[in-house]
């Protein structure tokens, strides 16, 4: 009899790539179009940054670059980020335009609950760019906890703290993970199953990675669904966000040893076109 069920969120619960890699570079353009700077120098530079914060979604990436701490010596954000406003508004418009749950997402995780499911989530999204998703499209609702990575130390260009720019979020349900708990390691899952008093047999593990999501559910004894609806995309905006991307040749060797130990992996049941095919091995539907 199943208990929990734990969501990952990028890819599973919404296409993070693409609406990431579009509003990404709606803004890239929008700066170069501004500035007349080189478009390929500007990408090698954000991508510095992601590296150095280990992350593509730092917030403010293009403030930190060597492009615009040249162009604002005197390190003022606001003014910088005043002179880019019309870059960022690309950024966000898009972003409204391209954001959106995968179909049947918020009934299906209703369904859940009117089943008396417990539901929690789990990203390796940091803090600040999953309370943001969480927040634009009303899904904090749904769960009762939240696991993300931490939260990296970035000031706000409008010199706003984090609890101005929180806001009366619940961050009492989000717990922050180091960077050294990541997934595949079922260490990871079986401290989250402790920490909401389930054990990993009454758990049900839900992602859109065979070689993360679906080998770390396996190896912690939690019955794992596939989200394959979330693997298809455009392989053009994949290429688009490898080009800025914050890994570092160790990852990308970590990630090539991940996906060939997993090529043996297999999911206790595959959501092959919809969110809510998850229901079909719960018995809901």
């Amino acid at each position: 009899m199943f208990r929990l069920v734990v969501c990952d969120l990028d890819n599973t619960l919404y296409d993070w790539v693409s609406y990431f890699v579009p509003s990404f570079y709606v803004m890239v353009e929008k700066v170069v179009g501004i500035t007349g700077w080189d478009r390929e120098q500007l990408l090698d530079d954000l991508q510095k940054v992601h590296q150095k914060h280990h992350d593509c979604e730092h917030p403010f990436a293009l403030l930190e670059t060597a492009l615009v701490k040249e162009m604002f010596p005197n390190g003022n954000l606001q003014r910088a980020k005043a002179y880019f406003d019309d870059a960022f508004h690309a950024f966000n418009s898009m972003r409204k335009q391209k954001l959106k749950t995968f179909p049947m997402v918020p009934e299906t995780l209703d369904t859940l609950k009117m089943n008396e499911l417990r539901l929690v989530a789990h990203t390796e999204a940091k803090f600040h760019a999953v309370v943001d998703r969480l927040r634009r499209l009303d899904l904090m609702r749904h769960f009762e906890r939240v696991f993300c990575r931490e939260r990296a130390v970035s000031q706000h260009p409008n010199g706003l703290s984090d609890e101005q720019w929180l806001n009366e979020f619940p961050t009492e349900r989000i717990t922050e993970l180091s960077h050294h708990q990541r997934k595949p390691d079922p260490s990871v899952l079986r401290e989250i199953c402790g920490l909401v008093g389930v054990e990993p047999s009454q758990t049900v593990y839900i992602g859109d990675s065979i070689a993360h999501d679906i080998k770390m559910a396996n190896a912690a004894g939690a019955f794992s669904i596939f989200a394959e609806y979330g693997t298809k995309r455009d392989p053009s905006d994949w290429d688009r966000l490898v080009r800025v991307t914050h890994w570092t040749r160790e990852d990308v060797a970590r990630e090539t040893e991940l996906r060939e130990a997993a090529k043996s992996v297999e999911a206790n049941f595959v959501a092959k076109d919809c969110f809510s095919e998850i229901l079909i091995p719960l018995s809901l539907r």
